[in-house]
């Protein structure tokens, strides 16, 4: 498809980039998404899909590998990838990536996390394989969205394994042919169908991309073969991945590393836990919730405001589910509407299934509007408008959401989410401990002492 040897020039980056050329800021902020992500994964592992994944972890065997965070089990180096993927990203509360329209670490960091467990490498070690490895992910999908995710694939799967790939097959040393073929093994497994939003499945695309890039580099650690050119040949990724939209495969290597995505756009850490196309409206409507004119036994209907690729992802407009909800304007409007906040504890069945809810969602009204073309691809803007008895109205519009690079959580408030998610799973000690652990990354001789703070008896 491409003249270009994409797959080749990839594959030197992940080989031949090493820790010391990674800027600092991009350490420090590696750093913070790393601590994100192992927070929601904790508060993840008691959600009933990892509970299912965790009772096959037990039928799986006796070996001991690498750790299920969260739990006291320790499995191989795939179901320990497959489930920490899955519990981190079952609240939906793990951090996003504007390009990719997608989750980047919940793919990559797992696949790291065990291979890196299992080699007792140091924490240099882990954030190169990690930082490479999302680099690689997010980087793919500037050559094809947003022809791919319109198409309805869900990037997080697709661009995941192959970026899941890349971080294990730094890990174990992959060079030429074999790292290419790691590539090919991860983009054979890479799949994902958007329509499976608001379920456990969507979860499980985020499991199955780190446990296949784990496998990836495994097998072609061991001899396994694949195509040389699997991105760019004429059957290869990106023509089967792009469907009959626009693809640009030079844009997938032309700024590799330079800049790191992780610096610039910039990684989207989530303040709700919901699907970040949401979070505008939910900021906007916690605006005038806060309003002390408003009060929500007033409303008489509500306006939300949103573009066709959100509405398009927002698939539930009658959510009968927490998770459903997730994925709803009208129930995410609602919420704050009736709240005044929204976390974990908004999106049980229970909740969602209330007359109160379900009496606000239907005053909800999606309104999808035109944007101009330089934010049409982006999780915002949106606008809320309530219209009150007595001819009163309300209204606020957000462009960026509180979580975006542009609006950034302090360090104070990741550090607030991480204990608030880890508070309920792990003791108060190893809460701080693997805090300051994770402040000091880089100098960490082991992971293990990282990874053992998330066993719980």
């Amino acid at each position: 498809m491409s003249k270009t040897e994409i797959t080749a020039q990839l594959a030197e980056f992940i080989q031949k980039t090493r820790f010391s050329d990674i800027p600092e800021p991009v350490i420090r902020k590696a750093e913070d998404l790393i601590t994100d992500f192992l927070g929601v994964t904790t508060a993840g592992a008691v959600e009933p899909p990892s509970k299912i994944v965790q009772g096959l972890v037990k039928e799986a065997g006796a070996v001991k590998e690498s750790t299920v965070l969260g739990t006291p089990l320790q499995s191989t180096t795939t179901w320990a990838a497959f489930a920490n993927g899955v519990a981190g990203h079952a609240l939906d509360f793990d951090d996003a990536s504007q390009p990719m329209y997608g989750h980047p670490t919940v793919a990559v960091l797992p696949a790291a996390l065990a291979l890196g467990e299992v080699q007792n490498v140091s924490g240099q070690a882990l954030l190169e394989a990690y930082i490479i490895g999302v680099e690689v992910t997010v980087k793919l999908s500037y050559g094809m969205n947003p022809a791919h995710y319109k198409h309805g694939w869900h990037s997080t799967c697709t661009l995941g394994s192959i970026g899941a790939g890349a971080a294990a097959a730094k890990l174990l040393g992959l060079k030429g042919e074999g790292l290419r073929s790691a590539l090919a093994l991860a983009a054979s497994q890479a799949g994902g169908l958007q329509q499976n939003f608001g379920t456990m499945t969507k979860p499980f695309h985020a499991g199955r991309a780190a446990e296949n890039g784990v496998l990836a580099a495994i097998l072609a650690a061991k001899g396994w073969t694949g195509d040389q050119h699997i991105l760019e040949a004429p059957l290869g990724f990106f023509h089967v991945f792009s469907g009959s939209g626009p693809c640009d495969p030079e844009k997938v290597v032309n700024q590799l590393g330079d800049p790191f995505d992780i610096e610039r756009p910039g990684i989207i850490l989530k303040k709700y836990p919901s699907c970040a196309f949401t979070h505008p409206a939910i900021d906007a409507a916690l605006t005038i919730a806060g309003n002390p004119n408003f009060h929500s036994a007033s409303v008489e209907r509500v306006e939300g405001e949103i573009h066709q690729l959100a509405d398009q992802i927002l698939i539930h407009r009658q959510p009968r589910t927490g998770l459903e909800a997730k994925f709803s304007l009208e129930a995410c409007i609602a919420l704050s509407l009736l709240d005044g906040r929204v976390k974990s504890g908004s999106f049980t069945d229970e909740k969602i299934r209330s007359s109160v809810v379900r009496d606000m969602m239907a005053r909800v009204e999606r309104k999808v509007v035109p944007v101009d073309s330089a934010v049409k691809t982006e999780f915002g803007p949106a606008s809320v408008r309530a219209f009150l008895r007595g001819g009163r109205s309300l209204e606020s519009t957000v462009e960026k959401a509180k979580g975006n690079p542009e609006n950034p959580m302090s360090l104070q408030e990741i550090h607030e989410k991480y204990r608030d998610c880890c508070r309920d799973v792990l003791p108060q000690e190893a809460i701080e401990k693997s805090l300051a652990l994770l402040q000091r990354l880089d100098q960490l001789k082991s992971i293990r002492e990282l990874t053992q703070c998330y066993r719980v008896s």
